[in-house]
């Protein structure tokens, strides 16, 4: 079985409150994210921006210095490391989130499993099973010459 600590993304990128919307799009343009944990000084769980938030927020305050803090969602589906793959996935699905971040039992974020992360597990999983049964084939084809 698959755990959310065989997949995720570790360490997470995370921000502030007090961190400026722009600068958030920035740390998201400069990597392949589209989500960041805001996260309190000692790292626990305070909010999520995703990428969408931040450009309509730019849409209408492109100039003005907005800290994430005014616009974060404050209710997080979250996960933990030992959550089974499927289940942090079925998570996804029901909340209609890309993403989850994964908490220790302090509620500090140790890592972000996404959409991305269970379906390029999916992936690999059906090139394994494509793999076995292209041996099975070819050892029942053997058999029978």
């Amino acid at each position: 079985m698959l755990f959310v600590r065989d997949r995720m993304m570790t360490p997470p990128k995370t921000i502030t409150q007090e961190t400026l919307f722009n600068t958030a799009l920035q740390i998201m343009r400069s990597g392949t994210i589209r989500r960041l944990p805001v996260v309190d000084p000692q790292g626990r769980l305070l909010g999520i921006v995703t990428e969408r938030d931040l450009l309509r927020v730019a849409d209408h305050y492109f100039q003005a210095a907005i800290p994430v803090d005014e616009f974060m969602v404050r209710q997080v589906v979250t996960t933990t490391p030992e959550m089974p793959l499927v289940d942090a996935a079925s998570l996804m699905v029901a909340n209609k989130v890309g993403g989850l971040p994964v908490l220790d039992p302090a509620r500090r974020v140790i890592g972000l499993i996404t959409v991305t992360d269970i379906f390029s597990t999916l992936v690999e999983l059906l090139r394994a099973a494509d793999a076995l049964e292209a041996r099975a084939l070819g050892a029942a084809k053997t058999r029978l010459e």
